[in-house]
């Protein structure tokens, strides 16, 4: 049986958060959208049932206020839940020593293509997935969509993650963006690199 966009999506996901190897999409009460993951499809949903009700049920609590995600660390594994749209949730089940921080442009890239497949509002500012091209540790190109960019770096960016890092950059047409490298040499645009004037391919 063929893979549904869904699922897609959500192994996409998996593999840009270092340890994580399920995950599942499930509506407000629980129920099981879509799941992807090398586990038995018993317990992702299960976790994600109930991962994702009480999200809700701390959404309802004023004191609290408007949680977006929920991290449950384990000595075997480690749970996480982060809202989506619509009342939608998505559980990922991180192996043992995995990352307690979730990565929100990850995420941010998931709820973009699944707000474009489910036709939910995006809610959130975008990152977007990028190919980066480097010299001795700086961005010389940028790939978004198979059009490539050459950039030059004006900066670096601070105040990052201790695994990660950041650049400000130009790209050949003027555009500036700014670039950061993730555990696992996954990179996001926090703006589309292409801009006016001609796109160079390599």
């Amino acid at each position: 049986m063929d893979a549904s966009p869904f699922a897609i999506i959500l192994a996409d996901l998996v593999a840009r958060l270092p340890g994580a190897y399920a995950a599942a999409l499930v509506d407000w009460e629980g129920e099981t959208v879509d799941y992807t993951g090398h586990v038995d499809p018993f317990d992702v949903k299960v976790a994600a049932a109930e991962l994702g009700l009480v999200l809700v049920t701390l959404k309802g609590q004023a004191t609290l206020g408007d949680p977006s995600w929920i991290v449950v660390r384990g000595r075997a594994r480690s749970l996480l839940v982060h809202a989506m749209p619509e009342g939608y949730a998505i559980t990922v089940l991180l192996r043992r020593r995995a990352g307690f921080t979730a990565s929100r442009r990850a995420f941010a890239v998931t709820q973009q293509a699944l707000a474009k497949e489910a036709d939910w509002p995006l809610t959130e500012a975008p990152w977007f997935p990028v190919e980066v091209r480097s010299e001795r540790g700086r961005p010389v190109r940028v790939t978004h969509k198979g059009e490539a960019h050459g950039v030059d770096v004006l900066g670096t960016v601070m105040g990052l993650q201790p695994r990660e890092r950041g650049f400000r950059v130009r790209t050949d047409t003027g555009n500036e963006i700014t670039l950061v490298r993730e555990a696992g040499d996954w990179w996001y645009a926090d703006d589309p690199p292409a801009g006016r004037g001609p796109v160079s391919r390599r």
